[in-house]
Order: C-alpha cells, then structure tokens, then sequence
C-alpha cells in the first residue's frame, strides 16, 4: 500500500499544471478564452432562382441540344414547329426558326435537365 502511495506521489508533479486562463489540464480547451463568444451559427441563404429567358426571347438553341424524348418527362410531344431546350433544370419550348421562347417549364420531372 505505501508503494502505491509512493508512486501517486511521484507521478503528480509530472502532470502538467492547470491553465490559468480556462482551468483546464487539457491544452484544446484552453485555445479560446471563456470571455470570447461563441463562434456565430451560420446560416445559409439561398436565392431564388431566375430564368435567364422569358416568353417573347430570343432562345440561343445554335449551341444547345434539345430534349429527345419529351413524353418521359411528361412533356407534350412536339408537333415540328417547336421544340424543347433543357437549361440550369428549366425546360423552354422555342419555336424552330426564330428562336423565340414559347413557354417556360418548370417541373420536379425536369429540374435534373442541364
């Protein structure tokens, strides 16, 4: 029993002494003082989403590929007069020729389309 006393004592002065700032023996818990605040929560904003083309514009469907099987997507097939271009999850239903932009379609069927 005093072996055991004797070596308590002896591992005691090798432990490091208590921080003054946090009162802790754990190094980690004393990097920040008690008197700093708490880090802020942060909170994420999300803007809405704006279609870069509204009905009337002219849609640049030179460098854009249009969606092949619009029956899957739940989508009217197309009659040949127009068809459907898929950009950032919107599809648009421009008109062959001109460009121009006929409907805008914003579905959960259709928002995965790039």
């Amino acid at each position: 029993m005093r072996a055991l006393i004797l070596s308590l004592l002896l591992v005691v002065p090798a432990l490091p002494a208590v921080s003054a700032e946090c009162g802790s023996i754990i190094p980690s818990v004393c990097e920040r003082p008690l008197d700093d605040p708490a880090p802020a929560r942060k909170v994420l904003k999300v803007k809405p989403t704006v279609t870069p083309y509204r009905v009337g514009d002219r849609f640049p469907f030179e460098n854009r590929s249009f969606v092949m099987d619009p029956v899957r997507y739940g989508l009217a097939p197309s009659d040949g007069t127009w068809r459907y271009y898929a950009l950032s999850g919107v599809v648009y239903r421009v008109q062959n020729g001109s460009g121009e932009v006929l409907e805008v379609i914003r579905s959960r069927r259709t928002a995965h389309l790039r």
